[in-house]
């Protein structure tokens, strides 16, 4: 079975390209097709690769999104994406909710979820999804996280693009918009903390300078801080 869902919820999608979802005894793909080319793919929270990520205790991401006695409960992640990070952090014991603005990844990180659970993955049970734009669920005042995380996605380079084909796909589907609002309002929402996930030798997001920054190769984590660190 495939389910047409056509290029309205595909804002970057050009009107030669086409997006659907297969349904079908091995689960739920996202095909992507266009002129010059056709790409499938399936999301799974128990990816051998996503797995291993889990045990890698002293991850920058691990450090941002918490403080040195591990007291933060809950995380608001205003742009899931496929929900990587997301797991990750639910992985290290946070109540994580992720706000998805676009309904096709939804319905596959939606499906992802279930399958998982079904296959007795706890940390799935600390993730909660919700298919709404990370501004618009900020102005209805939810109840304060500890930490708040946006990930403004950032271009592939050109000489690894094809072997990204999550992030291809994120491309194609989405556009973040007004996140720069959604992080003024994280500022003053915040419980602890706001992290914003940015390339190594990025700007500061909307020129903000943060209170701490944990370096990777490629990629950096900035902090900002709702109340000094004891």
């Amino acid at each position: 079975m495939s389910i047409k869902l056509g290029c309205s919820l595909s804002p970057q999608v050009d009107a030669n390209s086409t997006v659907n979802l297969k349904l079908d005894y091995n689960g739920l793909a996202l095909i992507y097709k266009s002129k010059s080319e056709l790409m499938e793919m399936k999301h799974d929270f128990q990816d051998n690769r996503l797995q291993k990520r889990t045990l890698e205790k002293n991850q920058a991401l691990f450090k941002a999104c918490n403080n040195r006695q591990k007291s933060l409960k809950t995380l608001l992640d205003l742009t899931a994406g496929w929900g990587h990070d997301s797991y990750l952090l639910a992985s290290q014991g946070l109540q994580v909710t992720m706000l998805e603005i676009n309904p096709v990844i939804c319905l596959l990180l939606q499906n992802s979820l279930e399958n998982s659970r079904n296959n007795q993955d706890e940390t799935t049970r600390c993730l909660n999804l919700i298919n709404i734009s990370s501004l618009q669920y900020l102005q209805s005042r939810p109840e304060k996280a500890d930490c708040i995380y946006l990930d403004p996605m950032f271009p592939i380079h050109k000489s690894s693009a094809k072997a990204k084909k999550p992030l291809q796909f994120l491309q194609s589907l989405t556009r973040n918009i007004d996140l720069e609002q959604a992080f003024e309002l994280s500022l003053q929402q915040a419980g602890n903390r706001v992290v914003v996930k940015r390339p190594a030798h990025a700007e500061a997001f909307n020129n903000h300078q943060p209170d701490i920054v944990y370096q990777e190769k490629t990629i950096r984590f900035d902090v900002y801080l709702s109340k000094p660190e004891s």
